[in-house]
C-alpha cells in the first residue's frame, strides 16, 4: 500500500489532517508544489529523527553528523519511524538489513549496476538512499544529475547486514528468520559501530556544488529552441494565446506583446467525483495532476504536457482552452470575427494525435462547432513550428479546446499544450484542417 509521499523528499508527516499536528493549508501546499519547501520539510523530518535517536543513546560510529555513513539509522527512522517508548523502543524490524525480506546475497544498491533500480524492493530504505548518493541518477544525455560525496574509500561504507541483530532485540543472525516474532521485541534500540575511529580518511562527507547562501542556478536549456517569441509567417498582427500568458519569465523571455488580448486555461479532471467502496470520495483533478508536467520547449520556451489516454479515462483528463478576449469579439447577433488560426508545436516532447475543437460561441448566424485532428509529432517535424489550421469565425464565448482523452491512447504518447495564434482575416480559407467557417 502506498503512503502517498509528496515530492522529492516523499513527505508524509503533517500532510494528512486525520493525524496529529497537520500542516496548515499554506505550508502543505508549499510542500506539494515547491521543490525547495519540499526538501526543507524533508530535512526537518530527517533532523528530527537524528535527534530522537541521539536522545535515546542510538548513535552510529562516532556520532558525528559530518559523516554520511552515520545517518544510516536516521534514514531508517525517516522511512519507518522511531519508536520512543521506554520499553522496547527504537527502530522497527522492517528496515533492518538482516530482515529476510531482502536477499542475503545482495550487493550494495546501484554500485555494480543501474539495473538494481528496476527491483528496489530487494534493498531496505537506507541502502537505497545511500546507493543513490554514491551513484547519481543520470540525465537524458548520460550526465550525473548531482555531485557524488567525498568518499575516501571510493564508496560509502554501509554496515554489515548483521550489525543490528543480537540478543538485545531477540535476533539470531544465524537463523533463516532472525527475529520470527516480528514485533517490538525485534526493535533495535542502541548505538552501533562498524567503521571504528572515524576520520576523513575512512568516512564520507558532503560535496557542495554551490556555496551556502548562493542563489538558485540559472535555468539551462537542454534542447535547441527558437527565439523567445515569433509570429506565424508574416502575420505580426496575430493575437497569440500562450500556455503561460503573463505568468512566468521563462529563460528571460518576459511578457510578449499583446498577451492580454487572449486567455489560456488548463483544467485538470472533468469535475466528476466518485464514491469509493469504503465510502470516501475520489475527485478526478487530484489524479490528473499527477501526470501534468512542464518542458522548456515551444513558444516562449515553455509547454505543459501530459499523456494520451483512451476514451473513458476521465481521471486522467487534462483540457486546454485558448480564447480571444471577449472584448475583441462580437455579440451573437452580430457578424462573427474571422481569424486564421495557427497552432505552435515544439521541437521535442510532442507525440500524440489529438483533436482541437473549434467552438464558435453563441450566434444567430447558424455557425457550428468543428474540429481538427493533428499529429503533434509529425507536424512539428522536429522543429519549432507554426502549423496553419485554417480560418474560423468566433463570437463571445468562442474558444478552441483540446484534451488528452483520445481514441486508442495508452498513457504513453506526450500531449503538449503550446501557443495558438489568432490572425484577423477577411476571407474564409479552410486550410489544412478543412474547417467549416460559419462566418459571413
Amino acid at each position: 500500500m502506498s503512503d502517498c509521499g509528496y515530492g522529492i523528499a516523499q513527505v508524509t508527516t503533517g500532510m494528512d489532517g486525520s493525524y496529529p499536528d497537520p500542516l496548515d493549508t499554506l505550508h502543505a501546499g508549499a510542500v506539494t508544489t515547491d521543490y525547495a519547501a519540499n526538501i526543507a520539510a524533508g530535512l526537518r523530518i530527517l533532523g528530527e529523527k537524528w535527534n530522537q535517536l541521539k536522545d535515546m543513546g542510538m548513535s552510529a560510529n562516532s556520532g558525528s553528523s559530518a559523516y554520511i555513513e552515520n545517518w544510516y539509522m536516521a534514514l531508517w527512522g525517516y522511512n519507518s519511524g522511531v519508536y520512543t517508548s521506554s520499553v522496547n523502543g527504537g527502530l522497527g524490524f522492517f528496515n533492518n538489513p538482516i530482515n529476510p525480506s531482502y536477499p542475503a546475497d545482495r550487493k550494495a544498491f546501484l554500485r555494480y549496476s543501474y539495473d538494481d533500480a528496476s527491483r528496489p524492493g530487494e534493498w531496505n530504505y537506507p541502502e537505497k538512499i545511500l546507493g543513490w548518493a554514491e551513484v547519481p541518477q543520470l540525465t537524458w544525455n548520460g550526465e550525473a544529475s548531482y555531485a557524488k560525496p567525498d568518499m575516501p574509500l571510493s564508496a560509502l561504507k554501509t554496515p554489515p547486514y548483521d550489525t543490528f541483530c543480537d540478543s538485545s532485540n531477540a535476533c539470531d543472525p544465524a537463523a533463516a528468520d532472525p527475529c520470527p516474532s516480528w514485533n517490538n521485541l525485534c526493535y533495535w534500540g542502541k548505538g552501533v559501530e562498524w567503521i571504528g575511529a572515524q576520520s576523513s580518511s575512512n568516512s564520507s562527507t558532503e560535496k557542495l556544488s554551490y556555496s551556502l547562501g548562493s542563489g538558485e542556478p540559472e535555468l539551462q536549456s537542454k534542447y535547441d529552441h527558437g527565439s523567445c517569441s515569433d509570429y506565424p509567417s508574416v502575420y505580426s498582427r496575430a493575437i497569440i494565446v500562450d500556455d503561460l500568458g503573463d505568468h512566468e519569465n521563462t529563460y528571460d523571455c518576459g511578457d510578449f506583446e499583446a498577451y492580454q488580448d487572449g486567455k489560456f486555461t488548463l483544467q485538470v479532471g472533468d469535475n466528476i467525483t466518485t464514491r469509493r467502496n469504503d465510502g470516501s470520495f475520489r475527485a478526478t483533478p487530484y489524479i490528473a495532476n499527477i501526470d501534468l508536467h512542464q518542458l522548456g520547449a515551444g513558444f516562449d520556451r515553455h509547454v505543459y504536457f501530459t499523456h494520451s489516454y483512451d476514451y473513458g479515462e476521465v481521471f486522467h483528463q487534462v483540457t486546454g482552452r485558448w480564447q480571444v478576449h471577449p472584448a475583441s469579439l462580437p455579440s451573437g447577433d452580430q457578424s462573427g470575427e474571422r481569424f486564421k488560426v495557427f497552432v505552435h508545436l515544439p521541437s521535442h516532447g510532442a507525440e500524440a494525435t489529438v483533436r482541437y475543437d473549434f467552438i464558435p460561441g453563441d450566434n444567430t448566424a447558424g455557425a457550428q462547432a468543428d474540429y481538427c485532428n493533428i499529429n503533434q509529432g509529425t507536424r512539428s517535424a522536429g522543429g519549432e513550428t507554426w502549423f496553419e489550421m485554417g480560418t474560423f469565425s468566433f463570437w463571445r464565448g468562442g474558444r478552441i479546446e483540446m484534451d488528452n482523452i483520445q481514441k486508442g491512447g495508452t498513457g504513453d504518447d506526450n500531449v503538449v499544450f503550446d501557443a495558438i495564434a489568432f490572425v484577423p482575416f477577411n476571407r474564409a480559407d479552410p486550410g489544412a484542417c478543412a474547417l467549416v467557417d460559419g462566418g459571413l
